[in-house]
């Protein structure tokens, strides 16, 4: 069965709140098998307005196609309010397909691995939390490899919490 990595953010609103009502839909979906996450972390915004955004890592298995998954991801948005306005308009919930297996997808509407993880360190210390030994499948490097180059992007502030 694929596994699946998620991005999740919120930096509008009850942040917290909307973590966990998109955890407890991702717990009640049929096509999420072995939910894990990783510890919730307190960045500033990058290439975003609004507020600080709270970020986790989720994984998990699914037999979901990739597109399946991203519809699902944006139901799951646009039920915690997010409205799709401008590109770095501030949002109750972000959620971002980082992964689908080893899978690379390059559509103009839907890229797989997500477009510019590597160099987000609100994305990288969450995911080496849940899987340091990941290998992004296009560039051939770990999630560890890849949060220890130079060029990563320092905005986390703190972790917020243990759990995700």
């Amino acid at each position: 069965m694929p596994i699946v990595f998620i991005g999740v953010g919120s930096n509008l609103g009850d942040r917290e709140s909307h973590l966990l009502s998109a955890k407890t839909a991702f717990l009640t979906c049929p096509a999420v098998h072995d939910l894990c996450c990783s510890p919730v972390y307190e960045s500033n915004p990058v290439d975003a307005e609004g507020g600080n955004y709270l970020n986790a890592v989720w994984s998990f298995e699914t037999d979901s196609s990739p597109r399946e998954i991203l519809d699902m991801l944006h139901g799951i948005e646009e039920k915690a309010g997010r409205v799709r306005g401008s590109k770095n308009a501030p949002r109750t919930l972000d959620l971002d397909l980082l992964f689908y297996d080893a899978e690379v997808i390059n559509k103009p509407d839907f890229q797989v691995p997500h477009p510019r993880l590597e160099d987000r360190a609100f994305v990288l210390m969450p995911l080496c939390d849940l899987a340091p030994e990941w290998e992004h499948p296009a560039l051939k490097k770990t999630a560890k490899e890849l949060l220890q180059r130079d060029n990563v992007k320092q905005q986390v502030i703190r972790r917020f919490s243990a759990a995700g």
